[in-house]
């Protein structure tokens, strides 16, 4: 089958299409919440993160949320202004402490398995190729792979 058009041809645009299309779809429901897509990462990271920590600090959750530093500052005051997170100073004024309140949490309970859903309806048609795939868009960004190894039977 020849490719009939640039986006076809280049993986450049397919990679950018298949990421304007996930965000799409995820800003559609976030919208009905009153969240964006960046909000929206950082709650989940926050919750992420807090399973296994008690003190986060806001550039830990920028770093593992992947949102840029600046971009996810404004996005924390946002956060903070809709009361579902605090933010206080420690000694050092550059190092804010991050707590999610309960309204934070209960939305995330409410958002996640909605968003769960759609990545699933999205995402599953890579069936057993999702962690090559992964692994793939990892080694593009220059990042450590994770091999994981199938049961020999």
């Amino acid at each position: 089958m020849a490719d009939t058009s640039l986006s076809e041809k280049k993986i450049g645009l397919l990679i950018w299409q298949v990421s304007n299309y996930w965000q799409s779809q995820l800003r559609k429901i976030l919208k009905n919440y009153n969240l964006t897509l960046n909000e929206y990462l950082i709650i989940e990271s926050i919750q992420s993160l807090s399973k296994n920590k008690n003190k986060l600090y806001q550039i830990e959750i920028s770093i593992f949320s992947g949102i840029d530093i600046s971009v996810s500052s404004v996005t924390f005051k946002l956060l903070e202004k809709k009361k579902l997170i605090t933010r206080t100073i420690e000694d050092d004024n550059r190092k804010k402490i991050i707590k999610m309140l309960s309204l934070g949490y209960n939305l995330y309970d409410e958002i996640n398995p909605i968003i769960t859903k759609e990545e699933s309806r999205i995402f599953d048609k890579l069936q057993q190729e999702t962690n090559y795939f992964k692994n793939i868009l990892k080694l593009l960004l220059g990042k450590s792979l994770r091999i994981k190894a199938d049961k020999i039977l």
